[in-house]
């Protein structure tokens, strides 16, 4: 066991630190406090850093860009950004990137095309933050804040993976709710130093980039050739909400120095961590993560009932 504050010392507190924790406390322990390397990289999270550096490149350099060469050198600097880790192909190399490289082509098309994506204005773009919780220092990045016609600031959080979050879980997404304390009490990094902007925004959101994919072909959820749905999904943010976050957010990191390193089992099945895993006997603490499965958002709890993740 690791006292509090061997694990403060070997910790970098970020939002992916706290995820990871919120996701499996064992392979949190394994990740950041222990400091091993995973056994392999994943294509989802391989697609997404790449759509995200796209989208943040369009909003920069035009939206007139070459879309398939756009995704074809950012998906280079996402695999050449960590190298020494192996990936997990699918189908094979080739044909796995080409796979990727369709999905990326209809996102991102959908993405230029849809017409907020014009009208609001971006005010910042895969931005840092920081902010003091428990007398630590948090880091992490801000997707995108917008400011509407109506003149109503808004956070986004570009999402890229399978299933479509939910929007009645949204209220209570830690990740969001992270993001606009960080921007009302933190620091964010722009014009090369750390301003304090004392941002209210009025809305959360979602943008599923998923949506923007084609059906192949006619079915009951829509027809051949149709988009899968509407990206934007959102909530109003009122300032009472932070207040209680708050308190939220410091009890998610007292209990992160707690070293509570019992697993989450049903996310074994996806998890980069699992051949070091190899005490399986602690499998039956697995009811001690009801104890905080309440701080996940309400369609991450959904899809580990379902053992998706």
């Amino acid at each position: 066991m690791f006292r509090k504050a061997e694990i403060l010392s070997r910790i970098e507190l970020r939002q992916s630190t706290i995820k990871d924790w919120l996701s499996c406390p064992l392979m949190f322990r394994y990740r950041h406090v222990l400091q091993l390397a995973p056994s392999y990289r994943s294509l989802a999270a391989i697609h997404g850093s790449a759509l995200h550096l796209c989208i943040h490149r369009l909003h920069f350099e035009g939206f007139d860009l070459d879309l398939g060469l756009l995704y074809a050198r950012a998906l280079e600097e996402v695999l050449e950004s960590e190298s020494h880790i192996p990936i997990r192909w699918k189908k094979g190399v080739e044909e796995d990137r080409l796979i990727m490289l369709t999905h990326a082509a209809e996102i991102l098309k959908g993405y230029v095309n849809h017409e907020q994506n014009h009208t609001s204005t971006l005010m910042y773009s895969e931005v840092k933050f920081r902010l003091r919780v428990n007398g630590m220092l948090l880091t992490g990045t801000i997707d995108q804040v917008r400011r509407n016609l109506d003149s109503s600031l808004e956070l986004i959080d570009l999402k890229s993976g399978m299933q479509r979050p939910m929007k009645h879980a949204l209220q209570r997404d830690w990740q969001l709710n992270l993001y606009a304390y960080a921007l009302r009490y933190g620091e964010i990094f722009i014009h090369s130093s750390w301003v304090r902007i004392r941002m209210k925004v009025h809305r959360t959101s979602i943008y599923f980039l998923r949506a923007h994919e084609i059906y192949k072909r006619d079915g009951k959820y829509g027809k051949k050739g149709s988009q899968k749905g509407q990206p934007w999904i959102s909530v109003e943010k009122p300032s009472w909400e932070l207040i209680q976050f708050k308190q939220e957010l410091s009890n998610i990191i007292k209990m992160m120095t707690r070293d509570w390193a019992f697993p989450n089992t049903s996310s074994c099945g996806f998890c980069a961590y699992r051949d070091h895993c190899d005490d399986r006997s602690m499998m039956f603490l697995n009811n001690q993560f009801s104890k905080v499965s309440h701080l996940l958002p309400q369609d991450e709890k959904e899809m580990q009932r379902r053992g998706e993740i």
